[in-house]
């Protein structure tokens, strides 16, 4: 099933927006708690992240990983802790995007190979 590592990307931008999120907290309030949090948090990004390139390809897994969660970050940013965007952050924000597309595009139809020739998503 094609449609699981594209789940496990979308968890792993997900948890990486939270973390960020409790990273900013954590600057303003300095809690011991929110920094273990936020550690546990990037973690498990990175395990979500993990799982889904054994099934994407490496380059169109990170940039698009990044990228969402810098466009969910920036409007967290807007609307929870009065950040500005301004013409140059649109203008890097929509290359990032068309960097996503561009990789996209040039991805193989295929999935990745894993070491052992399989393709299989485990069940």
């Amino acid at each position: 099933m094609f449609l699981r590592p594209w789940l496990f990307l979308l968890a792993a931008v997900a948890v990486e927006v939270i973390s960020v999120t409790v990273m900013k907290r954590v600057s303003l309030s300095g809690s011991l708690s929110a920094l273990l949090l936020m550690y546990a948090l990037i973690g498990l990004s990175f395990v979500f992240l993990a799982t889904a390139v054994k099934y994407l390809p490496l380059a169109l897994a990170y940039a698009a990983w990044e990228s969402i969660g810098l466009i969910c970050i920036t409007v967290i940013g807007l609307r929870y802790f009065g950040e500005t965007l301004d013409l140059f952050k649109l203008l890097g924000m929509g290359a990032l995007l068309a960097g996503v597309v561009l990789v996209n595009l040039g991805a193989s139809d295929a999935p990745c190979r894993r070491r052992n020739g399989s393709t299989a998503m485990p069940e």
